[in-house]
This record gives structure tokens, C-alpha cells and sequence, in this order.
């Protein structure tokens, strides 16, 4: 289903179910991030649903909470986003220790073409959500990053959610790019 215009990247609520047919898959990522066979064999045959809810703080800050469920009800790591730009440690139940960082900037700013391209109008003025997610390398010896964009695009002729990464790390000399499509439920 179509997500309606009236959610935005600033009013980013709803549930959002995501679409494998249309996505990339992750599997290489998840490997080179750690995340065991048997994790990502249950991943892949899983379906997400992720539960958006936005608001902004007394002290002006937005602030994105997913609570994110597999199908079979299967609970994942709920998200707790602070978009102020500062960096935050998660210890994550998938990915252990990380280092996150999310703020809200126009396209223009972003250095990496493949997470500038196809948003809608809104997406545009309202600007992007931007991450940067990386392994605490002291931590997990790992050494990963990934820079994220969420927004909202028009794919197949359906205004869906979005997510794009670029996935980085020494274990591999060329970057990973990765779309991720999202079908609307409510």
C-alpha cells in the first residue's frame, strides 16, 4: 500500500512492512558485520515490520522510536533515535556495541550520489534523516560503517518509505550500496 502523504520524514509515523521483492538484499552486510549463518538465514526468511513513532523533545530535539517485529511476532531491537547529530552507544542484540549518530539534512549535503537520488519533492524540502552507524571497533575489534538515508520515493508508482546505505569496511575494498523499499500498512 502506498504510504499517504501526509507522513513525511517530520511526521514519520505508522507501520511500515518491508518489501524483499523490491529491496536489495543485506545478507553480504550482515556477514561482514559479524552477524552469524543462522541469523541471517532466520533474517532472510523472516518478513520486518518496523512501528514508527516521531516526536520532538521539551529541549526542541526530534527523536524517531521504532519497535521493529518479525513475522511470527518475533520481537527485534527497538530503536530509540535521537536526531541531534551527537554520537550515541547502543549495545545492540544483533550487532553488539555501536556508535550511532542521526540528524535531519537537506540532500544537497550529502557527499555520496547513491543516497541523494529518486526522493520525493517532500523528502527534499523537509530534508533526509541521515545516520552513521558504526561498530565501537574497541569494543567488537570490528570495523564497519554505515551512512544511512531515509526518506520517501516513488517505486513501481507507489510513494513508499525508503532506507539507502552506503556499508563500509577494511575487510572489503569496494563500498556496499543498499535499497531498502517499504509497503505502508498504517
Amino acid at each position: 500500500m502506498a504510504c499517504p502523504e501526509t507522513v513525511t520524514t517530520k511526521n514519520l509515523i505508522g507501520k511500515l512492512k518491508l518489501n524483499k521483492a523490491l529491496s536489495d538484499g543485506v545478507d553480504e552486510t550482515l556477514k561482514l558485520q559479524g552477524v552469524s549463518y543462522l541469523k541471517r538465514t532466520a533474517i532472510a526468511n523472516f518478513s520486518l515490520t518496523l512501528d514508527f513513532s516521531q516526536y520532538v523533545d521539551d529541549g526542541g530535539v526530534e527523536h524517531v522510536d521504532i519497535k521493529q517485529t518479525l513475522s511470527g511476532g518475533f520481537k527485534a531491537p527497538t530503536e530509540n533515535i535521537i536526531m541531534d547529530g551527537d554520537e550515541h552507544p547502543k549495545d545492540d542484540d544483533l550487532f553488539g556495541p555501536l556508535i550511532g549518530k542521526t540528524r535531519r539534512i537537506k540532500v544537497d549535503e550529502l557527499d555520496t550520489d547513491f543516497l541523494k537520488e529518486d526522493w520525493t519533492e517532500d523528502t527534499l524540502e523537509d530534508g533526509i534523516i541521515y545516520g552513521i552507524v558504526k561498530s565501537d571497533t574497541e569494543k567488537t575489534g570490528k570495523d564497519w560503517v554505515i551512512y544511512l538515508a531515509w526518506g520517501f520515493t516513488i517505486k513501481d508508482g507507489v510513494r513508499r518509505f525508503a532506507r539507502r546505505y552506503k556499508f563500509t569496511t577494511k575487510d572489503r575494498s569496494e563500498p556496499i550500496y543498499v535499497k531498502l523499499y517499504y509497503d505502508y500498512l498504517n
